[in-house]
């Protein structure tokens, strides 16, 4: 099975190398009436490098940010946490959810999303599901790719 061994930083693109450098954040939006009640922008950031700045994501949004470290949303706890913010409509774009829960939860699709495209250009699988939604197999040979180029 593939491994996840690093996550790319939303914010400056560079690699987490660890689970411990990662944190999750996102803008928690107000409503009419002041209340926070729409979540919007979720990324994998470096921790204290690479994070929203609260003071300009309020003035900018009047909104908040809502953050907690990579290895809280890792593992079995950490899914059901993510899977909880869906069930709630937490997110209004779930694909962007969905994209962080597949990020941190599918072994190698990390490493390989990058190269998805790319790989699909040059005849290393021809997909079948929809686009970011690919098997274990399609995953690993994408990685096989990317070690060959």
């Amino acid at each position: 099975m593939n491994e996840t061994k690093f996550w790319i930083c939303d914010n400056c693109g560079k690699k987490i190398n660890n689970i411990e450098e990662g944190w999750v954040e996102w803008l928690e939006l107000k409503d009419g009436n002041g209340i926070f009640n729409s979540y919007h922008g979720i990324r994998i950031v470096h921790s204290a490098r690479c994070n929203y700045n609260q003071d300009l994501v309020y003035k900018k949004f009047r909104a908040i940010v809502g953050d907690m470290d990579l290895q809280s949303f890792s593992g079995a706890d950490g899914l059901i946490d993510l899977l909880l913010f869906i069930s709630e409509g937490y997110f209004d774009n779930k694909e962007e959810l969905l994209e962080i829960i597949k990020r941190i939860h599918i072994p190698g699709y990390e490493e390989a999303r990058l190269s998805f495209d790319e790989a699909i250009e040059e005849g290393v699988f021809e997909p079948n599901t929809k686009p970011g939604y690919y098997t274990q197999s399609n995953i690993s040979a994408v990685l096989d790719y990317i070690k060959k180029k």
